[in-house]
């Protein structure tokens, strides 16, 4: 290696002034292999620094390594992220290259000079590239247009900036590009995906949770760690977080600034939704148990009847499963499917998850209730898709009573029925309560379901690009169910009368 590839490994020789968790985050990440790792922080949380600081000890202990970087657009990142890689690592000693002089130590957007060292698999454009004198690069790629040609590459390492911007699905492109020079670097990073990122608003960014929920499951392979505002204060002005509390949003500076976890979309069809009150898990509040427990006793009952809220759908058909009694409603979980089985309709295919799911449940007595479409036909059955569902039920040996809506709220009123059940300002009325461990996914789909003006749900996510499990699908079949009861649930209705167009 050249003269000046020693100088950079020398000038990398030095101690960083950093915050505890940027501390704690550099730490595990350097003595631990992951396969995935998280920083979540608002803002002035050093988060960025911190990423410039990760960057640096790949450059350490992987020369001629080939790392990615995905982005929305490589035009936006250069201009919104130069800036912010030298100030950080200028903190290192180093800076760019100056092709006049031969000075410096990076190499921004074009080929490197000759005499800086190649990686194992150079790019064939230089132009979205970061290059380092030993060899190593970063290639910016971007996924907003062109997600899928992304796809064939080979990477040591990958990294992903403002995590809330990149979509789950991207993460299909991505993963499987972690591949390259099996063996050739004894270095913890490599094949790691890091991510950095503000706190996640939008179901777009929801796959962030899902790394903080791995990291508890399986924390040999996953790390997540949060870093709040004040947590860098020592290198921040004094009234930093003054002013950001006068300038932000009530909400957003909880969220941005105080690191609080969003718990519904600002705006939402479920105003009066509060985790804490309609969420239970068991009563020591953790996920260890094997069962949900509510006031003493089991939150599911599998000798008691059990009700079905449906929403059909040609692509993502889905339930949520209830047992009630008096006032008090029990969601236990939701069950979808995405695809049918061979034969099968949606609607059969999701009744026979249904009848797998339950095998073991004593008293084979249901409600079927839900989507107004379940009284069509669907393509390859002449039955409707409610008599489909509950034909596989009655096969599998259940007693069947199906039992649609037959009222139809205009849009604010529907809007305000639920409002009301879920405030529970009035004790006489049903209350609402979810799983919180088997029902994460109905969850979700309640805190991220946007509010239009006319009070309807705006029912965008169900035509993204995000798993149609975080969409509005499974709410829906919550809203069936809540105006079902209020309407006298398997006693207010029969097939014929089925006509229900409110969502």
């Amino acid at each position: 290696m050249s003269s000046k590839n020693n100088a950079l490994e020398e000038e990398l020789e030095l101690e960083l002034e950093v915050n505890e968790k940027q501390a704690e985050f550099l730490a595990a990440v350097t003595s631990h292999h992951y396969e995935m790792v998280a920083m979540i922080g608002g803002r002035g949380s050093g988060k960025s620094v911190c990423l410039g600081d990760y960057l640096m000890y790949c450059v350490e202990e992987m020369p001629r390594a080939r790392g990615g970087w995905g982005v929305k657009t490589v035009k936006k990142a250069k201009s919104k992220l130069t800036a912010g890689l030298k100030s950080a690592w200028e903190r290192w000693g180093i800076k760019e290259y100056d092709f006049r002089t031969g000075e410096g130590c990076y190499v921004l957007w074009r080929e490197p000079p000759a005499h800086f060292d190649r990686p194992y698999q150079s790019p064939d454009n230089w132009e979205n590239c970061i290059s380092f004198p030993n060899g190593l690069v970063i290639e910016m790629e971007s996924f907003k247009l062109s997600a899928d040609e992304n796809r064939g590459s080979n990477f040591d390492f990958y990294v992903v900036d403002e995590g809330l911007n990149f979509k789950k699905a991207w993460l299909k492109v991505v993963l499987p590009t972690l591949r390259a020079n099996v063996g050739k670097f004894s270095s913890t990073l490599h094949h790691t995906f890091a991510v950095f990122s503000s706190p996640p608003w939008t179901p777009d960014a929801a796959w962030l949770h899902d790394i903080e929920e791995q990291a508890k499951k399986e924390p040999g392979n996953y790390f997540y760690t949060k870093v709040k505002t004040k947590d860098n204060q020592a290198f921040l002005p004094l009234d930093y977080i003054p002013r950001l509390k006068k300038q932000l949003s009530r909400l957003e500076f909880k969220v941005e600034v105080e690191g609080e976890a969003i718990s519904r979309l600002p705006n939402g069809f479920y105003p009066s939704f509060r985790y804490n009150v309609h969420v239970v898990k068991d009563e020591t509040d953790t996920e260890e148990l094997e069962e949900t427990v509510y006031n003493g006793e089991p939150f599911y009952d599998d000798n008691e009847n059990l009700e079905l809220s449906i929403d059909f759908n040609a692509h993502f058909t889905s339930c949520t499963v209830w047992q009630s009694e008096e006032l008090l409603a029990r969601q236990v979980d939701n069950l979808y499917v995405k695809e049918t089985e061979e034969g099968l309709t949606m609607a059969q295919t999701l009744a026979s998850r249904f009848v797998t799911e339950y095998f073991t449940h004593r008293k084979k007595t249901v409600t079927l209730t839900g989507d107004r479409n379940g009284k069509n036909k669907s393509a390859g059955s002449t039955e409707s898709m409610f008599d489909q569902f509950a034909g596989i039920l009655r096969s599998a040996g259940w007693v069947v009573t199906v039992s649609p809506l037959n009222y139809n709220p205009p849009h604010k009123d529907k809007f305000v029925l639920i409002s009301d059940v879920l405030s529970e300002l009035d004790e006489t009325k049903l209350k609402v309560r979810f799983d919180g461990i088997k029902c994460k996914a109905t969850i979700l789909s309640i805190e991220n379901s946007p509010l239009k003006p006319d009070y309807s749900k705006d029912k965008g996510s169900e035509s993204s690009s995000i798993e149609q499990e975080r969409a509005t699908h499974l709410s829906d079949t919550v809203d069936y169910y809540i105006i079902w009861k209020l309407k006298g649930g398997a006693t207010q209705a029969n097939y014929a009368d089925f006509d229900v167009s409110f969502l």
